[in-house]
């Protein structure tokens, strides 16, 4: 479950960086004040009324707007830097306290208790009683 937790999240990594890197542009057309068409990545369809209308007259009824929205162009790699003042005798310390043998000493497997079957001893021979 770990495993996939950290699959689903380097991924979402990955599209974030993607996506903030992006850029791409929206085409608005516009008839008066009523939108009539807004693309992505190209150019917004004109309406008929504009297509028809000689082209000293377009510009005063329909519009066209185009949105450029830039990703990030300059990406900064760096790694996280910090400093640890740590004093030398607690460093020392901590280097002679868990260098000692009981530290890396390994575990020596005990093995359990081994428990012998019970010995059932067999009364008709013992004293000596057969059946005829």
């Amino acid at each position: 479950m770990n495993l996939f937790v950290s699959k689903i999240a380097s991924l979402l990594l990955a599209l974030l960086v993607l996506f903030s890197t992006l850029s791409f542009t929206v085409g608005t057309h516009y008839c008066g004040n009523i939108m009539i068409d807004k693309a992505i990545l190209s150019k917004a369809q004109t309406c008929e009324m504009h297509q028809e209308m000689p082209s000293e007259e377009k510009s005063e009824c329909c519009g066209d707007e185009v949105e450029i929205i830039e990703g990030q162009d300059v990406l900064q790699f760096s790694k996280a830097e910090f400093d640890l003042d740590i004093p030398v005798e607690f460093a020392i310390f901590s280097l002679i306290h868990f260098s000692s043998t009981d530290f890396f000493a390994k575990e020596i497997a005990t093995a359990e208790v081994y428990d012998p079957p019970h010995y059932y001893q067999d009364f008709q021979i013992l004293h000596q009683v057969f059946l005829i």
